[in-house]
C-alpha cells in the first residue's frame, strides 16, 4: 500500500504511532484494524500488544477505560478529538493518546509517554498546595478541601471545628534569636499538629505563624472543645505558646469566609486576654471587632485632618511650689462618639500602627508650643512628651527628634522624654541604646509608670533616667492607716534619690497625700490637687500672669 512507503519515516518518530482502517459492517463502524505499527510502539509496548490486529484487541488487552472505537469513530468522520490522557497500569506509566482520520479511510493514533509531564506536574501541585517549610498543606489546599468537608457535616448531621492557632511572641522570637530559630519553631510547631492527622483531622500551615485545624465528625461542641483542649495540651507540652480562635459549622456560619473571619477574631480575642489560649467564637466579638475597625477608621481620619489637640498639666516643686512645667497629653474628640480616652485609643494605635504619625504630630506640637511659650511669656521650665515604645524602635527617632530641636532652636535641657514601662517587653538594648543616645544630645530622661508593670529597681541602674514618676496606683493608697503604701513610696523615692534622680508623684489629688509626699522628699507633684490638664489658651494666660486661669482642685 501507498502508505506504508513511509514506514521508514514513521519508524524514525520517537513517539509510538498506529495506523488502522476502519472495519465496516453494514455501513457501521464494526472495529478498527491496525495496519502498521512504528518501532517507537513496538519497543513500548509487551509483544502481546504489540501484535494486536484490532483495537478491540488493544483495548481488551490493555483493560482501561479508553473509548478506542468511539473515538476512532469519530476520527473516521472527520471530528478532530481532544487528546485523551490516561494510565496503563501495564507499564506503570501515564500517556497521551490521539487519533486523526487522514482523509483516505485511514486513521494515525500518536499515544506520547507523558509520565515525567505527570510526575512533574504532581510536583508542581503538591509545592503550590503544600508549604515548604513545614510539609503541610497549605491555605490553598484548604480552600480546596473545606466544601467538601462542609457537604460530608451536611450529609452525616455532624458539626466542624475550625480552629486558627498563632505562635505567641513569634516576632520576638525572630527579632532575638533570629528566623533559623524561627523556623525550627514553626516546623516543631508543625510536627506536633501532624500528630492529629487521623479521625477526621486535617491541619494546614495558613501563613506566617499561623497554622489552621479543621476538626470534623463532631457531635458536639463539647467534643470539638475536648479535641482543641487536647491539641492546646500538646502545644504546653512542647513548650510552645500558641493563641488559638474556634469557630463552629453550621452553628457559627455556614459560610467559610465567614468561619475563618470568626477564628481570627476569637484569635485575636485570645490574644488580647493575655495570650496562650484558646477561645470560641462569641456574637459579643464580632460587636467589639467592628466598633475597633470603626474606631480605628476614625482615628485614620483624625490624623490625616489633624484632628487631635494637645493639653498640657502642671507640674510643681514640692518645697518652692514654683511651676517646674507641663506635661503634653494628647485628647481626641469624635464628632460622633464624643471624647474618647487615650487610655482606649492609645494602644489602638500601638496596635495598628498609627501610633507613629500620631507621636510625630505630638512631637511636634509639643516642640513648637515650647519655643512659643519661651518667646512669649519667657518660659524656663521643661515640657515633658510621652515617646510610645513602638515610636522608640523606629531607626529614625532619634534623628527625628534631634531635627525638632534644630527647627525650633531649642535647649535639649527643657524637653523631658518620657518613657514608659513597655520597653522592658522586647529589644531592651536597642531602647538604652537610643535613650542614651538623647541623653548625650541634652534631653531629659523620665520613666513613666514606674511600678505598674514590668520594671523593678534593679533595671534602674540600666536605665539612662533623670526621673522617675510614681505611678498613681501608689498615691491613691498612700495615707491608708496599714501604711503599707506609704513605706513602700517612702522606700522608692529614698533609693531613688540616692541614685540622683529626681522623682514625680502623680494622681495626687488630696492635702494629705501632698503633706505625706512632702514628708517622704518626694521632688515634684502632678495631679488634680494642684492642676488639671488645661488648654493651649489657658495655658497661655496662666503663663502670662493669671494665676487664675490655673484649674486645680485648690481653686475650686
Amino acid at each position: 500500500m501507498k502508505e506504508l512507503d513511509f514506514t521508514s519515516v514513521l519508524d524514525a518518530f520517537t513517539s509510538p504511532i498506529l495506523i488502522a482502517r476502519p472495519i465496516l459492517k453494514d455501513s457501521f463502524l464494526e472495529d478498527i484494524e491496525v495496519v502498521y505499527v512504528n518501532d517507537s510502539f513496538r519497543n513500548s509496548v509487551s509483544p502481546e500488544i504489540a501484535h494486536c490486529h484490532k483495537l478491540s484487541e488493544f483495548r481488551d488487552k490493555l483493560n482501561n477505560d479508553v473509548p478506542w472505537i468511539d473515538i476512532g469513530e469519530k476520527a473516521c468522520h472527520g471530528i478532530v478529538c481532544e487528546p485523551y490522557t490516561y494510565y496503563s497500569e501495564l507499564s506503570h506509566k501515564w500517556f497521551r493518546m490521539q487519533m486523526k482520520g487522514t482523509g483516505d479511510s485511514l486513521i494515525v493514533v500518536s499515544i506520547e509517554d507523558i509520565t515525567e509531564e505527570k510526575n512533574h506536574a504532581q510536583k508542581l501541585k503538591k509545592t503550590a498546595y503544600h508549604d515548604i517549610l513545614t510539609g503541610l498543606p497549605n491555605r490553598s489546599q484548604f480552600n480546596e478541601d473545606f466544601p467538601a468537608f462542609i457537604i460530608k457535616a451536611e450529609f452525616n448531621c455532624t458539626k466542624i471545628g475550625v480552629l486558627l492557632i498563632d505562635i505567641d511572641n513569634m516576632k520576638n522570637i525572630n527579632d532575638s534569636k533570629g528566623h533559623t530559630a524561627g523556623d525550627e519553631l514553626l516546623k516543631k510547631a508543625a510536627g506536633t499538629l501532624e500528630q492529629f492527622e487521623k479521625n477526621g483531622i486535617a491541619t494546614y500551615r495558613f501563613g506566617d505563624d499561623e497554622f489552621l485545624v479543621v476538626i470534623q465528625n463532631q457531635s458536639s461542641i463539647d467534643s470539638i472543645t475536648n479535641v482543641s483542649d487536647t491539641i492546646f495540651e500538646s502545644f504546653l507540652m512542647q513548650n510552645i505558646n500558641v493563641s488559638g480562635g474556634i469557630a463552629v459549622y453550621p452553628d457559627d456560619s455556614k459560610d467559610q469566609d465567614e468561619l475563618l473571619r470568626f477564628t481570627d477574631i476569637a484569635m485575636h480575642s485570645a490574644k488580647k486576654d493575655g495570650k496562650n489560649q484558646f477561645q470560641f467564637f462569641k456574637p459579643d466579638m464580632q460587636r467589639i471587632f467592628i466598633q475597633k475597625l470603626n474606631l480605628i477608621n476614625k482615628m485614620t481620619q483624625a490624623v490625616l485632618e489633624s484632628k487631635f489637640t494637645q493639653v498640657y498639666q502642671p507640674q510643681f516643686d514640692v518645697k518652692t511650689g514654683d511651676l517646674r512645667g507641663f506635661e503634653a497629653l494628647i485628647r481626641w474628640r469624635d464628632e460622633e462618639l464624643g471624647n474618647i480616652p487615650p487610655s482606649v485609643f492609645i494602644p489602638m494605635a500601638e496596635e495598628c500602627g498609627l501610633i507613629i504619625p500620631i507621636g510625630s504630630w505630638v512631637l511636634n506640637t509639643a516642640f513648637y508650643t515650647l519655643r512659643r511659650w519661651q518667646e512669649s511669656y519667657d518660659f524656663k521650665g521643661i515640657i515633658s512628651i510621652n515617646l510610645s515604645p513602638i515610636q522608640l524602635k523606629q531607626p529614625s527617632i532619634v534623628y527625628e527628634i534631634e531635627n525638632l530641636l534644630s527647627l525650633y532652636k531649642i535647649d535639649p535641657k527643657t524637653i523631658e522624654i518620657e518613657i514608659t514601662e513597655g520597653i522592658m517587653i522586647d529589644n531592651m538594648n536597642d531602647a538604652i541604646e537610643k535613650m542614651k543616645q538623647l541623653k548625650e544630645i541634652g534631653f531629659k530622661i523620665s520613666l513613666d509608670d514606674f511600678g505598674t508593670g514590668y520594671s523593678s529597681l534593679s533595671y534602674l541602674q540600666m536605665l539612662p533616667l533623670d526621673t522617675l514618676k510614681i505611678d498613681k496606683s501608689f498615691i491613691n493608697d498612700i495615707t491608708s492607716q496599714n501604711g503599707i503604701q506609704a513605706n513602700i513610696t517612702n522606700s522608692i523615692i529614698m533609693m531613688v534619690s540616692k541614685m540622683g534622680l529626681d522623682t514625680i508623684a502623680e494622681g495626687v489629688e488630696h492635702t494629705d497625700q501632698y503633706d505625706l509626699l512632702k514628708k517622704f522628699n518626694c521632688h515634684i507633684i502632678q495631679g488634680f490637687l494642684c492642676g488639671k490638664p488645661m488648654t493651649l489658651e489657658r495655658c497661655n494666660s496662666y503663663l502670662s500672669g493669671d494665676k487664675s486661669a490655673l484649674l486645680s482642685l485648690k481653686n475650686e
